[in-house]
């Protein structure tokens, strides 16, 4: 929802020489709002139909400096019994040694409406001009009635001025809001919102009424009416009263206390017996009422809870189906995906690969670390004869190992030499073979020696001779 309250403010037009506005006539009726200016550029209609936020829903407090504005409502005058043949020139000159004049309309029928810049100015025109005489008639100075300001009630105590400013700012430009409180400092309930055009307090009405308009956690929805004016400072002043005959009549007695078994003491009796059982069915009535709403917020509280266990049931329930289809999202992945039978039994080996058999079991991953047995898968068998042509994977196998065990240089032929198992030059055994130290076998090491480097061939011819021992 668009926030009004954020809208470009208009600014008013500065008068020209000295700062003050022009003092262009204004015939509009005194309780007529202002004509809209061309640069508002806020909605009209009041609040959008929708879900109601506050600018920041997020935000625990609010400003403190509520903008203080010139020329509100309620600096706004009333000068009544004015000479008929008064100017408007003339009046604006008795009013302007008070402050600035935004408003001056003057009906022709003996009464006029003045707005000045602040209320302390109003307050003291009002002061010095009341009973003023005017070419023979004296002059009556009120504050004049404010047509947009609205009295509302339940409020909760966290509510405060700034909070009421910013919350109705959204229905339109809000001259001034208040959270009444009691001689204490203890908030009422009640505040009052004056806003600068009656359009803006009637559509807030409107809205209040007709929706459910809740400012805080609490459940208690907004009441709102129409601030009834009333004054409470000046009152009913002696020169106020008509000279009517029933005025007349009414002053013929004096005040008095009535005499015992008088009539106006038996009267005044069933009077007073009369407002006894109207506070008394009052206060029940209230009682009742207040029994009611302490009811309804018991309830209210049961129901809340329930509420929110059906809305965490309900998460439980998303939540739960949201895993299922992750999971069945998961199964549909793994079966579609490309996975073919092993070659043969026992093949582990990554892409369908048989694992390497020399120096693990066959199948598994654990190495074997016995040289012996590492040593003997390079080895013929003894009923095989010279191995046949040259491997190259066994030798490079082999040369790997005689490099681990630091054997020194790895046997093998040259690489453009004859293959192992060859003649050797004039006089020597044939390549690959091993001719061991004076005394020991072909092909066999002295005890604590080192390993003959043909076992290490992988297809040199040896035969099985045991070691001799001295």
């Amino acid at each position: 929802m668009s926030n009004r309250g954020g809208a470009v403010k208009v600014k008013r037009e500065e008068r020209g020489g000295g700062g003050r506005r022009d003092d262009r006539k204004d015939d509009r009726p005194p309780n007529q709002s202002k004509p809209r200016p061309k640069n508002d550029d806020r909605p009209r209609g009041g609040v959008p139909q929708g879900d109601f936020r506050m600018p920041d829903k997020n935000a625990q407090s609010f400003t403190l400096e509520i903008p203080r504005k010139k020329f509100t409502g309620r600096c706004r005058l009333f000068v009544g019994n004015l000479p008929n043949d008064l100017k408007e020139e003339e009046l604006k000159k008795m009013f302007v040694d008070f402050g600035e004049i935004n408003e001056c309309y003057l009906s022709g029928k003996g009464f006029a409406f003045l707005r000045l810049d602040t209320r302390a100015h109003a307050e003291a025109a009002k002061e010095t001009l009341d009973g003023k005489t005017v070419k023979g008639r004296q002059l009556r100075v009120r504050f004049a009635v404010h047509g947009a300001a609205l009295r509302v009630k339940e409020l909760s105590a966290c509510v405060s001025n700034e909070m009421l400013y910013h919350t109705f700012s959204v229905f339109g430009e809000v001259e001034r809001a208040i959270h009444i409180v009691d001689e204490r400092g203890k908030p009422t309930g009640e505040g009052i919102i004056e806003f600068e055009r009656k359009s803006s307090a009637q559509e807030a009405l409107k809205n209040i009424e007709e929706r459910v308009f809740i400012m805080s956690a609490q459940s208690h929805p907004l009441r709102a009416e129409m601030l009834e004016p009333k004054d409470d400072e000046d009152g009913l002043a002696e020169r106020m009263i008509q000279r009517t005959p029933q005025t007349v009549k009414e002053r013929e007695v004096a005040p008095h206390f009535a005499d015992l078994k008088s009539f106006e003491f038996v009267y005044g009796q069933r009077w007073k017996e009369l407002y006894r059982q109207e506070n008394e069915r009052r206060a029940q009535l209230e009682e009742e009422l207040k029994a009611k709403r302490r009811q309804l917020e018991a309830d209210l509280e049961i129901e809340y809870e329930d509420y929110r266990a059906q809305m965490i049931r309900e998460d439980l329930e998303r939540q739960k189906r949201e895993l299922e289809r992750l999971e069945a999202l998961k199964r549909e992945r793994v079966r579609a995906f490309p996975q073919g039978p092993p070659r043969f039994p026992g093949d582990d080996g990554p892409h369908g690969r048989p694992p390497p058999t020399y120096g693990r079991d066959p199948g598994r991953g654990g190495p074997d670390l016995d040289v012996n047995k590492i040593l003997n898968s390079f080895r013929g068998g003894p009923d095989m004869g010279p191995p046949m042509g040259f491997d190259p994977h066994a030798m490079g196998v082999q040369r790997s190992l005689q490099k681990s065990l630091g054997l020194g240089e790895p046997l093998g032929p040259p690489p453009m030499g004859p293959p192992p198992g060859g003649p050797g030059p004039y006089g020597a055994p044939p390549r690959g073979f091993f001719n061991g130290p004076p005394g020991f076998p072909p092909g066999m090491a002295p005890p604590g020696g080192p390993v003959p480097l043909s076992s290490l061939g992988g297809h040199d011819y040896r035969p099985d001779i045991k070691r001799q021992r001295r």
